[in-house]
């Protein structure tokens, strides 16, 4: 908002504020006296018709430890003192009006000054502690010769950056006197709203309508008052995980284009014989508000006629159309200008003049409030992605007025068939845009493009710093997480082949445990067979004495081996059967045992029947 022209002095502990009525140009017109006896009386009667009272109790107040913002019927007005105020003892503020200067006069407490360590000032006699070195005389003319501001000058005139939100209102404690008269007047609150300002009084809208807006009564809640609530809904819904999630890369669902990728066509349009329709009518006729007031009729009526407005209310419609730009760029950029279902919902909660019915009188507050916006309600939170909106939003500025009268004829549709409802924007902002927009009079090619290079301009200086949100700390938290993740992977992947040998040996040493006990089994079950493999040893040295026997006995050892080889075949018979379980069971070691103790066996038995028969010889 606009800065008015402040003046303030510090005598003591107490700070005076001198501010100027927005109207201060406009001065009592004198009254003509046929007497120069009555003249004084009628100049006080003149003086008093002039005082417009209820104009000058229209103001509203904030004020913090530093700041002062005081909103004078039409105009912000914004002080930062160097000295820190009293506010523990801030319980009744006198207000003084000065009917002659057109002024407001009031006087505040502040805390004592701190001096700082190592200089020979105190902390409050410059900003930020910084003290500007001595001039010597020559320098001092130079200066003043060449009129260079002085270093405390400058370190005043770069704005700071105020806490809006930590603001506290004192508009019911505040007072105000006209001339240091006695009487005492509380301050009011009846401001305009809507295209111009020029709407006052209640909405005119059904329950169901006003559930959309934010602020159901604007009329009794000043611009500035209008916008610290906006400040602080935005705080309280922002979310710092889903800023996280959209910061590295936008989460674009399966299926979707991704937004930073869209190029828009402003030069291909076309209307439809309804929004043509739409467009004829709302063009050949003069809206009419339900207080009639004269601030409404005379901005219709200049809309309609072709003249400008004064400086004050262009600039706030300026604001306004951009704003509005702002949001239907980044709706048709997200939805690769495809409107959906939420379309409506989408262009109305990133403009703060549908939702809050915010004024606005700079560019920098719009781009802020809309980067603000724009990280906190849609689907993609993303800071780049509203400054490239803010780009694309300069681009129509320059050469897409047939582009931007199509879009506002489809908001304005989308807005009155959409659930909810939201007609009661197109009756305070959307109809009176779309009527500016299409008066080439009025606004012309060259009026938008001398707004597009100022967007461009300010949108440089434009910052995260100046959203107020903590996104920087945001970023550089993540920013260490992602650090942090990425030090852990490196450790696990540098210990990853040791682990994996860990995890072989380990696999290695399951499968041996298993073979292990496979074959305890099968030497459990077939114990009988091992131990007569052992038993055959002592069978073999039995059969080499046998051998020993005289050649006589060789015709009764080869009968005995007839009846042996009988034996034999019955034992072959079911040592087979027991060879052939083992082959069942798979184990290979066990069929080597079998095999060795049949020849085992079959010797033991020829040795025993050669024993008994050289027994019966002797």
């Amino acid at each position: 908002m606009l800065n008015g022209q402040i003046t303030h002095s510090y005598v003591g502990n107490t700070c005076s504020v001198v501010i100027p009525h927005p109207h201060a140009k406009e001065k009592p017109k004198p009254t003509p006296s046929p007497d120069t006896t009555d003249s004084v009386e009628e100049e006080a009667a003149g003086a008093a018709v002039h005082v417009n009272l209820d104009r000058i109790r229209n103001v509203d107040i904030f004020i913090g430890d530093n700041d002062l913002y005081f909103y004078a019927n039409v105009k912000l007005y914004k002080f930062h003192s160097r000295r820190t105020f009293d506010l523990r003892g801030l319980k009744t503020v006198l207000i003084k009006f000065d009917t002659t200067e057109n002024c407001y006069q009031l006087y505040l407490r502040c805390l004592p000054p701190v001096a700082i360590v190592g200089s020979g000032n105190a902390a409050g006699n410059c900003s930020g502690g910084v003290v500007p070195k001595p001039k010597t005389a020559r320098k001092e003319y130079i200066a003043a010769f060449l009129n260079l501001p002085k270093l405390a000058d400058t370190l005043q005139d770069k704005e700071p950056l105020v806490h809006e939100w930590k603001l506290k209102r004192i508009t019911e404690q505040c007072q105000l006197q006209l001339d240091g008269e006695e009487t005492s007047f509380k301050l009011t609150s009846h401001f305009g709203y809507g295209f111009a300002s020029q709407y006052k009084g209640p909405l005119q809208t059904s329950e169901l309508d006003k559930s959309t807006c934010r602020v159901p009564e604007p009329q009794q809640m000043s611009p500035l008052q209008r916008r610290l609530e906006r400040i602080i809904d935005e705080m309280k819904r922002f979310s710092r995980e889903q800023y996280k999630m959209n910061f590295v890369e936008l989460q674009v669902p399966a299926g979707h284009q991704n937004p930073l990728r869209y190029k828009p066509k402003i030069y291909e349009t076309s209307m439809t014989q309804e929004q043509a329709h739409l467009l004829h009518n709302l063009c050949s006729r003069i809206p009419s508000t339900a207080d009639d007031t004269a601030t409404a009729t005379t901005t219709s009526t200049q809309t309609q006629s072709g003249q400008q407005p004064d400086r004050q209310v262009q600039n706030e419609v300026d604001c306004g159309l951009i704003s509005i730009v702002l949001a239907i760029c980044y709706d048709v950029r997200t939805t690769n200008n495809e409107p959906t279902c939420e379309s409506g919902w989408t262009r109305s909660i990133l403009c703060p003049l549908f939702c809050y019915f915010e004024q606005f009188d700079n560019y920098r507050d719009v781009l802020v409030a809309f980067l603000r916006r724009v990280i906190t309600y849609p689907l993609y939170r993303n800071f780049e992605l509203g400054r490239q909106c803010v780009r694309d939003a300069i681009e129509v500025l320059k050469g897409g007025r047939n582009w931007l009268i199509n879009q506002l004829l489809l908001t304005h549709q989308q807005f009155a068939s959409g659930e909810p409802c939201r007609d009661s924007f197109n009756t305070y902002y959307l109809e009176d845009y779309i009527r500016y927009m299409s008066n080439a009079k009025v606004c012309s090619d060259e009026h938008l493009r001398l707004l597009a290079r100022n967007v461009k301009n300010v949108l440089m200086d434009v910052s995260k710093r100046h959203l107020d949100l903590g996104v920087i700390e945001i970023e550089t938290e993540l920013i260490k997480e992602l650090m942090q993740e990425m030090r852990i992977d490196a450790g696990s992947g540098s210990e990853s082949p040791s682990q994996q040998q860990s995890h072989q040996g380990d696999d290695e040493a399951d499968l041996d445990n298993d073979t292990s006990g496979q074959e305890d089994e099968t030497t459990t079950d077939d114990d009988s067979v091992i131990t007569d493999s052992f038993d055959s040893m002592d069978l073999r040295l039995i059969e080499n004495d046998v051998y020993a026997v005289d050649e006589e006995d060789e015709g009764d050892v080869d009968d005995g081996e007839e009846e042996q080889s009988e034996v034999d075949d019955d034992d072959d018979d079911s040592n087979s059967s027991t060879t052939t379980t083992s082959d069942a069971e798979g184990n290979s070691v066990i069929e080597q045992c079998t095999s060795n103790s049949e020849a085992a066996a079959s010797g033991s038995i020829s040795g025993s029947v050669s024993a008994s028969a050289s027994t019966s010889t002797k």
